[in-house]
């Protein structure tokens, strides 16, 4: 009896033993990395080779963009609408009316953009150009104008009541919430100033955007004869308000069609990386706790659970630490418990590792001037930089072998030209570049686009949990240029002041909540992606051409590129859409649409 027992629970330990094992060869295969290969065709990336087309537009200008070169603010607006009509695919015609013997023709194109703070210098033409809108075509004023005598003289064709020379004050901006995605909220300008022309418009114009107050007119549209005035009624023209003028311009034609990214994606920099030793100010008064208890307890479970309730593949840039050295002489880091912990958490939840740098000293080279001090080290050479991004890339695939580490995010969003050109020449691997989308203090301000050497340049567009209104207007702004939403933090935001540390981290949260809400609040169909996810989707978009055949009856694209998923933005100002060939379109708000398109062709016809 006691050697059966003996054997009995030999036998049972045994089942235990194999039982333990089990589990722990299953974690083990768990941890050994994950590849991300996105779970639809417009979220893998492409080759090199397929991407290099970069925006093409017709060869036909749809668009005549008139501007005046001897004013310093109708320069600055052309370069931002120059930007937007490339990335909208209308194809333009730039004319400079600084001569006043400048001859205009107006029938070779579809619309005309008038960015003249003064109309005086187009004379006669003026009253032509009201002719032209009257017989059918569409006009946008693109930014307000001055009251003149020969402004005066046609204002009431564009639905102008009254107008006075002064101007008015906008702190703020207002969309009817069947206009814009997101136009639920009021959007508050920076540093307001007297931005719009002060007038009164008559019951035919059709306001779409104003100040809270709805004491001054923003944006509104004038029929005219057969044709169509839109009046964009704000000199707040720069990157940040894109969206707001793109939108405006949507609103000349009965039928306004443009490609988008359609994808969002939330980055965590310096996420894995060394943690931080000791109390932290705000984190042991909220929690009790030091900052490596305070990571592992409560900021990453909440941001793992964020995740899992939105379906947000969070992108996790990596820093292997640190040290300030900058010549070149790098020492692998060998303390890793916490990147295998918390980088295999993140793959597990369907997340993507990324580069960050082998230490948080941006690749800047002996000659880079920083326009503010930054408290950075330049490298030593181009030699130098070489070095520790090819140790932090063998770090890093050592020990996530399994996974394609493909993102790199700059430290602080500063990247020099020549760290720029290494990226793309010796580390092909790095297929994106992920730094910032508004210029400022040394920063790599990027475009959605494809570079010339293939890497995909995607910038991130707001940061942090503080979510200031500025950010929110550039959030808002870019949902409607782009259908794109582009956010970074870092762990340590908990650890500084301007970054909402004295807020804690509770408060954040919750910030960061409301923001992913209103998100998909505005933009249900919006894709949640990865870093090389959102790179996939910015070389659809950006490789994409547009032919558009326009009749009374139906309205026919023609793509090219790769065109295996490409996102259009649609708005129907007259009739509606019927019957719909080679694609799916999904409303949004008021008449605008999202058209998904995976061939060549779409055919729409078009009804009363």
């Amino acid at each position: 009896m006691k050697k059966n027992g003996n054997t009995y629970r030999f036998h049972a330990v045994f089942r235990v033993f194999i039982g333990f094992f089990a589990i722990f060869c299953l974690l083990l295969m768990e941890r050994r990395g994950i590849t991300y290969e996105g779970t639809e065709r417009g979220t893998k990336l492409l080759s090199t080779e397929q991407t290099l087309v970069n925006k093409p537009l017709s060869e036909t200008a749809e668009c005549l963009l008139l501007v005046n070169s001897q004013n310093m603010n109708s320069m600055s607006a052309r370069a931002e609408y120059e930007q937007m009509l490339t990335d909208m695919r209308i194809s333009y015609q730039v004319q400079d009316v600084r001569a006043q013997e400048t001859i205009l023709d107006f029938d070779d194109f579809r619309t005309v953009v008038l960015l003249l703070p003064d109309v005086t210098p187009l004379g006669n033409q003026l009253l032509s150009l009201c002719d032209w809108v009257q017989s059918g075509g569409r006009v946008l004023f693109g930014m307000p104008v001055e009251k003149t005598h020969a402004f005066s003289a046609i204002q009431n064709h564009l639905g102008i009541l009254d107008s006075g020379y002064d101007f008015k004050m906008v702190p703020d901006f207002r969309a009817l919430d069947t206009f814009m995605l997101g136009a639920d909220r009021i959007y508050t300008f920076d540093d307001p100033y007297e931005a719009a022309m002060n007038v009164g418009l008559d019951d035919q114009c059709i306001l779409y955007a104003s100040t809270s107050d709805e004491r001054v007119p923003l944006i509104w549209s004038r029929a005219y004869g057969e044709g169509r005035f839109v009046f964009c009624n704000l000199a707040y023209c720069e990157k940040s308000t894109r969206g707001i003028y793109a939108s405006a311009y949507s609103l000349l034609e009965d039928v306004c069609i443009y490609p988008v990214i359609n994808a969002s994606a939330f980055y965590l920099d310096d996420w894995p990386s060394p943690v931080p030793m000791g109390d932290g100010q705000y984190v042991k008064r909220d929690y009790q706790m030091d900052i490596p208890e305070f990571y592992s307890q409560v900021w990453w479970p909440d941001v793992a659970e964020l995740g899992r309730k939105y379906s947000i593949p969070f992108t996790g840039l990596i820093i292997e630490n640190y040290d300030d050295e900058t010549d070149g002489e790098v020492e692998r880091n060998t303390v890793i418990s916490d990147y295998s912990y918390y980088g295999n958490m993140l793959l597990d939840e369907g997340g993507e590792l990324g580069y960050h740098g082998y230490n948080h000293q941006p690749l800047c080279g002996p000659d880079f001037q920083y326009s503010v001090d930054l408290g950075y080290h330049n490298w030593t050479s181009t030699d130098a930089m070489a070095k520790a991004m090819t140790e932090v890339k063998d770090f890093s695939e050592g020990l996530f072998p399994n996974t394609k580490l493909q993102v790199y995010v700059p430290p602080s969003n500063v990247l020099s030209p020549e760290g720029r050109a290494l990226i793309g020449q010796r580390f092909r691997n790095i297929r994106a570049i992920a730094s910032c989308y508004l210029p400022g203090e040394s920063g790599y301000a990027q475009e959605f686009e494809v570079a010339e050497d293939g890497v995909v340049e995607t910038p991130r567009i707001i940061s942090s949990c503080i979510l200031d209104e500025y950010m929110r207007l550039s959030a808002f702004s870019e949902l409607n240029m782009h259908l794109v939403n582009s956010h970074f933090m870092h762990p340590d935001d908990l650890l500084d002041e301007d970054r909402g540390a004295a807020l804690g981290w509770a408060t954040l949260k919750d910030r960061l909540t409301a923001y992913i809400e209103w998100l998909n609040r505005a933009a249900p169909p919006i894709r949640h992606v990865t870093g090389s996810g959102m790179a996939a989707a910015v070389q659809r978009f950006s490789g994409v051409s547009v032919e558009r055949t326009v009749t009374d009856d139906s309205i026919g694209l023609r793509l090219g590129g790769v065109t295996d998923d490409d996102y259009f933005l649609v708005r129907v100002n007259e009739g509606r859409i019927t019957e719909l060939e080679g694609g799916t379109l999904e409303h949004l708000t008021g008449n605008l649409y999202l058209l998904h398109t995976t061939g060549r062709e779409v055919r729409m016809q078009r009804g009363k």
